[in-house]
């Protein structure tokens, strides 16, 4: 490629621009137009400097003058900047599946078989619905000041559990954890779980009877799979280690699948629940 000739892709990312609205953009403003086998340069395009490069790995494609950055049509969008949930979710210690679901929470967005959907709330709010040009999955980008929204900030905090019992949130004055969807935990970690399974829309019940005569309570039991949880937390009384020993064999004499969580897997559990729940049949977005 030409020193000073930058791919769409490439001319996004030195702009510092998500590629779809960039494609996007040159579209509405007519560089551009979508053809079956991808994107072809119009008149205009041509005008304003575009030309086609061909290479074995990508075939034909479009090429910008580096130059072009200094266009009015980017000064333009620099004003009206979109950002993908993970470019958000990178501030707040989040990935963007995570934000998503926070999204989906506000009635925002919601999911779909092709990706993600735009509700009539999350349009209004300046959303923009993408389609992947690889995946054909559908995504959106947001305005920046959607991390201003007071509903948005609200929600963040709730969602943040402290590692401390909070008091007085019973009426019988219980300390303990109570999860987004309202569900009171015995402990800290508990609590992420639940409100894990809670936004990645998985039905679930906590501290549930195993289906036999013998009182053994799992942690977690997701009706629509068969599949319990069970966290294994550190510290815990010789008598509780038993019982759990105890569960795990009668699961698996009742062939019931079984997930394992450690407390070393807490600070990543999006990553872990999301890799080990999948292949036991757990449907979750």
């Amino acid at each position: 490629m030409s020193p000073d000739k930058l791919s769409t892709s490439a001319l996004a990312k030195q702009g510092e621009i998500p590629v779809q609205q960039l494609f996007s953009v040159l579209k509405d403003y007519g560089w551009i137009r979508k053809v079956d086998e991808g994107w072809v340069l119009t008149s205009k395009g041509e005008f304003e400097g575009g030309s086609y490069l061909t290479s074995k790995r990508y075939g034909r494609y479009i090429v910008w003058p580096q130059n072009l950055l200094d266009h009015q049509l980017f000064k333009a969008m620099e004003s009206n900047k979109l950002l993908s949930a993970t470019a958000m979710g990178r501030s707040e210690g989040l990935n963007g599946r995570q934000l998503n679901r926070i999204f989906v929470e506000l009635g925002w967005l919601k999911p779909s078989p092709r990706g993600w959907e735009l509700t009539a709330a999350g349009s209004s709010l300046g959303g923009q619905l993408f389609e992947n040009q690889q995946s054909s999955l559908s995504y959106v980008l947001w305005p920046e000041d959607i991390r201003g929204r007071d509903a948005f900030v609200r929600l963040l905090q709730a969602c943040r559990i402290d590692e401390q019992a909070t008091d007085d949130l019973f009426e019988n004055k219980t300390p303990g954890w109570i999860s987004l969807d309202g569900v009171a935990c015995k402990c800290y970690e508990h609590c992420h779980i639940a409100q894990w399974l809670y936004l990645a829309g998985v039905r679930y019940s906590i501290y549930r009877p195993l289906p036999v005569d013998e009182l053994q309570v799992s942690d977690f039991y997701l009706p629509d799979s068969g599949v319990r949880l069970e966290y294994w937390g550190s510290g815990e009384h010789s008598d509780a280690i038993s019982a759990r020993m105890r569960r795990a064999e009668i699961c698996k004499d009742l062939d019931i699948a079984v997930l394992d969580i450690h407390p070393e897997d807490i600070a990543t559990l999006d990553d872990y629940l999301s890799r080990h729940l999948q292949p036991l049949g757990v449907e979750f977005y």
